[in-house]
């Protein structure tokens, strides 16, 4: 195996351990698919999952919450038009500051 760049920046020789020939794998993926990846990460964090399976449940779980919210009537639903009306006022604070 020729020496790669562990996480660190350092040189990993022939010896290097699982998690830096894992790492040296990942850096080689497309740039779109690393995109996905680091989010996907950092939601595992911020959410605090640890599985792809424990995300999509919790992202289930989220959409009906919010279904049951719109059809209870709690939550007001928008026209589109009145949320590209806010989305421009927003934008237009935005580019004032």
């Amino acid at each position: 195996m020729s020496t790669e760049t562990t996480p660190n920046g350092t040189a990993a020789t022939a010896t290097a351990d699982a998690s830096t020939e894992l790492v040296n794998r990942l850096l080689k993926l497309p740039e779109q698919t690393k995109l996905d990846l680091a989010n996907l990460l950092l939601d595992s964090v911020r959410k605090g999952f640890t599985s792809l399976g424990e995300a999509a449940k919790r992202d289930k779980e989220l959409i009906r919450s919010r279904h049951e919210d719109m059809m209870s009537g709690k939550v007001e639903l928008l026209e589109p038009e009145e949320v590209f009306r806010r989305m421009r006022e927003r934008l237009d604070e935005v580019r004032k500051k």
